[in-house]
């Protein structure tokens, strides 16, 4: 539920509702690949489980994207490859930074 109030906030800020559905994509997929990063380090099953399917899951929005996708006259495969590609390379520079800050648990 925290994951869709935010994303829920993300469509109230941005007027537009696919750089909303863009936005909320990849502050998804940054936090996913931190969270991902201290449950491998340090995490717990239960946090895991609240974190990434529960708050990861309710903020990012596959089906936006995909109805988003499916409106060819407003670039819908552009769109698609829009959140295909930068979700790429927040987890590419993202991940580096999250496995030099976050220290393995003794």
């Amino acid at each position: 539920m925290c994951g869709s109030l935010v994303r829920y906030w993300l469509g109230i800020e941005f007027v537009d509702g696919r750089n909303a559905t863009l936005t909320a994509n990849l502050v998804g997929v940054g936090l996913a690949t931190i969270f991902v990063v201290l449950m491998e380090r340090r995490g717990n099953a239960d946090l895991r489980h609240f974190l990434l399917p529960g708050f990861c899951a309710g903020l990012t929005t596959f089906s936006a994207v995909v109805g988003l996708t499916v409106e060819p006259h407003e670039g819908g495969q552009l769109f698609l490859f829009h959140n295909i590609m930068f979700s790429l390379v927040i987890i590419v520079v993202v991940l580096p930074i999250a496995r030099k800050l976050i220290p393995v648990r003794p």
